[in-house]
């Protein structure tokens, strides 16, 4: 009895000193705070309030160290932070012990932005297959970011300022249209990547594709005389502008 008296002390001393107020029952458990805080925090993260946010993600985690959901909210904390090692470290915990294609994306784009490849492909690759229809919805434009990001890997193989014969035969290349079409036809308004799309074709050969694509992102961005320049030179080549699919 003196044990659980203790407990409802210390969770009421808490509540108290960081003014929060518990709507609709009594929190009678570390447990069950844990989980409050938990909601709390992510609340905070969406607010923009980062600090606070990491703040009751540790508490939480102090309360219930086995409240892995905390460890998902402290990685998308380190993300907004550019504190990109500590936000794999958080995610690396979360994935061990819970199934969420959303936390291995959120990993494999810190993975990706340490230029680690293999670890970055391998979880971008994992959450993209196993994400659900519902989820996709919700996180269209993060889904966007992942095709890109793979995308990106698969270019990033080859050396874009050289041309060779055997650029045509590239699976790289081949692999790295494909997740760029993909992005794209989610979010058709990123001239960068039409670029690289259209760079893609042209070391394919696909000057058709190659055109459509400088013709597409010269309408998003006209004040850059670089695409004319590749339009009008292209055309007086010969190519034939050919949708490109996205």
């Amino acid at each position: 009895m003196e044990s659980n008296r203790n407990t409802q002390d210390i969770i009421n001393n808490f509540l108290e000193e960081n003014k929060i107020t518990i709507q609709g029952g009594t929190i009678t458990s570390e447990k069950q705070l844990s989980s409050v805080l938990s909601d709390l925090a992510m609340g905070d993260l969406k607010k923009g309030k980062i600090e606070k946010a990491l703040h009751f993600a540790e508490k939480a985690l102090e309360f219930d160290e086995e409240n892995y959901y905390s460890y998902y909210i402290k990685g998308l904390i380190y993300r907004q932070l550019n504190n990109t090692k500590e936000a794999i470290e958080s995610f690396e915990v979360y994935c061990k012990n819970t199934s969420d294609p959303l936390a291995h994306i959120y990993m494999g784009l810190s993975y990706a932005e340490l230029n680690d490849v293999e670890n970055a492909l391998s979880n971008l690759r994992i959450g993209e297959k196993n994400i659900s229809s519902a989820e996709k919805e919700k996180n269209i434009y993060l889904l966007s970011a992942t095709y890109e990001c793979i995308g990106n890997i698969y270019l990033n193989k080859e050396n874009i300022v050289e041309f060779t014969e055997r650029d045509k035969y590239s699976i790289n290349y081949k692999t790295a249209v494909r997740y760029y079409k993909m992005s794209l036809k989610i979010n058709r308004k990123n001239p960068e990547l039409i670029n690289r799309l259209a760079a893609c074709y042209c070391h394919l050969e696909d000057f058709n594709k190659a055109l459509y694509c400088y013709e597409q992102v010269a309408k998003i961005s006209p004040d850059n005389t670089m695409y004319l320049e590749a339009i009008k030179e292209m055309k007086e080549e010969g190519a034939i502008s050919e949708q490109a699919g996205f």
